[in-house]
């Protein structure tokens, strides 16, 4: 559930903020945002994360 719900908030403001624009570029952003937060959760998981940044 804690990864679900930001999940969801993410799509429906990718989706609102993308209406009227083609497909493709829904596409795109949706790619580059997966994309950022896997490399977030890489370098986490890797120990290359600040410790100030994480949650107690």
């Amino acid at each position: 559930m804690e990864i679900v719900i930001p999940l969801i908030v993410g799509l429906s403001l990718i989706w609102l903020v993308g209406r009227g624009v083609p497909w493709n570029a829904k596409l795109m952003t949706l790619a580059v945002t997966l994309v950022i937060v896997l490399l977030i959760v890489l370098l986490e998981r890797g120990g290359y994360w600040p410790a100030s940044w994480r949650r107690s």
